[in-house]
């Protein structure tokens, strides 16, 4: 199984939710940290996790998972 990488800025609120959801589960993470400030998160290497360019991104494998806050929050 692959390691679990979490794109994304520690301090923000949105990236703090899913660590918080990966620590409680007990997975095995690495966590990425991308810059907001110097733009990193419109990078290409970037925009080809999330198309958004939005953080966070998490990647499992093949698999990349992004979703929208509103998304987040109407699924709560």
């Amino acid at each position: 199984m692959s390691l679990i990488k979490l794109y994304g800025t520690p301090m923000a609120t949105c990236t703090v939710r899913v660590l918080l959801c990966l620590e409680e589960v007990g997975a095995k993470y690495e966590m990425v940290p991308i810059s907001m400030p110097t733009g990193e998160h419109k990078s290409p290497a970037h925009l080809a996790r999330n198309p958004f360019g939005q953080i966070p991104a998490l990647q499992d494998g093949d698999l990349t998972l992004f979703v929208e806050l509103g998304e987040v929050e109407e699924g709560a």
